[in-house]
C-alpha cells in the first residue's frame, strides 16, 4: 500500500509539472519540478523505514548527480534547435548517463 502511495505523490508532480509546462508556465513548472519535496518526501520516508542512518548516504550521493544534472539540461538546450527534440533528449540522458558513470568511477 506505501508504494502505491510513493506512486501516486511522484505521478502528482510529474502531472502538475506537465499541466503548468503546456501551459507556458515554464518558470512555475521547473520549480516544482526542482523543489525539494521530492528528496524531502524521500529524506522522510527513508526515516520512517529504516530509520537516521540511511538518509545520510542517500543525501550524500543526490550530490553526486549535480554535474551530470548540469550537462544533461546544457546539452539539451544547447542542442534542441539544431538536433530536434528527440535526438537532443536522447544525447541529453546518455551524457547524464556518462558523466554519471565518470563521476562514480572517480570519485
Amino acid at each position: 500500500m506505501k508504494y502505491a502511495l510513493y506512486f501516486i505523490i511522484g505521478g502528482t508532480v510529474v502531472s502538475l509539472t506537465t499541466y503548468l509546462g503546456s501551459l507556458g508556465r515554464s518558470w512555475l513548472a521547473a520549480f516544482i519540478t526542482t523543489f525539494p519535496a521530492l528528496t524531502g518526501i524521500t529524506f522522510i520516508l527513508i526515516y520512517l523505514n529504516a530509520g537516521v542512518e540511511p538518509t545520510v548516504p542517500y543525501a550524500r550521493n543526490l550530490l553526486y548527480f549535480v554535474i551530470p544534472w548540469l550537462a544533461y539540461v546544457g546539452f539539451y538546450i544547447l542542442t534542441i534547435d539544431r538536433v530536434g527534440f528527440w535526438f537532443a533528449l536522447t544525447g541529453a540522458v546518455a551524457l547524464f548517463v556518462g558523466v554519471s558513470a565518470i563521476t562514480k568511477l572517480v570519485v
